[in-house]
C-alpha cells in the first residue's frame, strides 16, 4: 500500500457510474465498490432523455487514506498515463478527473477507460491557494511517488 506517501494532497474522492434499464443495477454497484473500496452507496432513480429509467449509483470517501488506496488498485501503466495527462484531468476548482472501465471494474480489473460506460471519479486535491497548477504539481509527486512504490514491489 502506498498510503504512507501522502500528506494531506486528497479531501475527497465522489465516484458515479449510470446504471441504465439494460444493465443489472447490482453489477454496477460491485464495479464501483471494486473500485474504490467499501463505501455507502447512494441509488438515484432518474428519468433519460427519451422517458427511459436510469439509476445513478454514487458514493463518496471521505478519509484521505482510502482515497490513496483507489490510487493502490491502478496498475503503474494507468498512473503513468494520469501523469501524463494531468493538465486534462485538472481543473481551476483543483478537481481530478478519472473515468474507470466500468466492466472491467466489476471483474476486478481496475483500468482507466473512456467513453461513456465507466466510473467518473473526482476528487478533490488540497491546494493552498486553491490554485489548479499547485493541484497538478502535488498530485503529479504524489503519482511519480506511487509509481515508483509499484516497481519496488513488483
Amino acid at each position: 500500500m502506498i498510503a504512507w506517501l501522502v500528506n494531506r494532497i486528497f479531501a475527497s474522492l465522489h465516484a458515479r457510474a449510470l446504471s441504465h434499464a439494460t444493465e443489472d443495477l447490482d453489477r454496477v454497484k460491485t464495479s464501483v465498490m471494486n473500485a474504490i473500496g467499501d463505501a455507502e452507496i447512494r441509488v438515484t432513480r432518474v428519468e433519460g432523455h427519451h422517458g427511459n429509467p436510469i439509476d445513478v449509483v454514487e458514493a463518496v470517501l471521505d478519509r484521505e487514506n482510502r482515497i490513496v488506496e483507489f490510487f493502490d488498485r491502478l496498475g503503474r501503466d494507468d498512473l503513468d498515463t494520469l501523469r501524463a495527462t494531468l493538465g486534462a484531468r485538472v481543473d481551476e476548482g483543483c478537481n481530478l478527473f478519472v473515468k474507470i472501465d466500468k466492466q472491467s471494474a466489476f471483474k476486478g480489473d481496475i483500468n482507466l477507460g473512456a467513453g461513456d460506460d465507466v466510473i467518473s471519479v473526482r476528487i478533490k486535491v488540497r491546494a493552498f491557494p486553491a490554485k489548479s497548477d499547485l493541484a497538478m504539481d502535488s498530485v503529479d509527486k504524489f503519482l511519480v511517488s506511487a509509481m515508483s512504490k509499484k516497481s519496488m514491489t513488483g
